[in-house]
């Protein structure tokens, strides 16, 4: 997936909650070529993304008010993921190299997109431990400000990893085609 495409998915506004949605996309050809364009056309992002993880993290915590300031109590971080990958949509028997090409975009797809999953996972408990640590002597409204500070930061980290993640990648991903 392309870095601006990343930003926006990542920085997706979702009403949803914690959970996996699943929404392919299909590919369907009986030649090389018409893989090639069937990718283009249905893919994410005009086919500039072979495929997409959109992520929102889910922060539960609360404020908790003591004799010594304020601390927070952390239940979990959780996830909303919106997966979008490739499915095949069969149809008259097709060549064998093209089946092997579709086998070969898939798996490396698949894996693809569920490193960037890996990657949420790890900053969903990376913002976990973070904000579990938070201590205010001042008051819980001062702790608020920064348990949003955090976030946003970690936030931050989190979408540096998926880009420099697809850096790494863009050679790879482009030979599918």
């Amino acid at each position: 997936m392309l870095a601006a495409g990343l930003a926006a998915a990542l920085t997706a506004c979702t009403a949803g909650k914690p959970g996996t949605t699943h929404r392919p996309y299909s590919i369907y050809a009986d030649t090389a070529l018409g893989f090639a364009r069937s990718v283009r056309s249905n893919a994410p992002h005009g086919g500039r993304a072979f495929g997409l993880v959109e992520i929102t993290f889910h922060p539960d915590y609360r404020l908790v008010a003591g004799k010594r300031g304020c601390r927070t109590d952390v239940k979990d971080v959780e996830l909303e993921l919106v997966v979008v990958l490739p499915k095949w949509r069969d149809g008259k028997p097709v060549p064998g190299s093209v089946r092997s090409r579709w086998a070969r975009f898939d798996r490396t797809v698949s894996a693809h997109e569920n490193t960037h999953i890996r990657i949420a996972r790890d900053y969903a408990a990376r913002m976990r431990r973070t904000i579990a640590t938070l201590r205010s002597a001042k008051s819980c409204a001062d702790l608020a400000g920064l348990v949003r500070s955090r976030i946003a930061r970690i936030k931050m980290e989190h979408l540096r990893a998926h880009a420099q993640f697809d850096a790494g990648e863009k050679k790879r991903l482009k030979s599918l085609l």
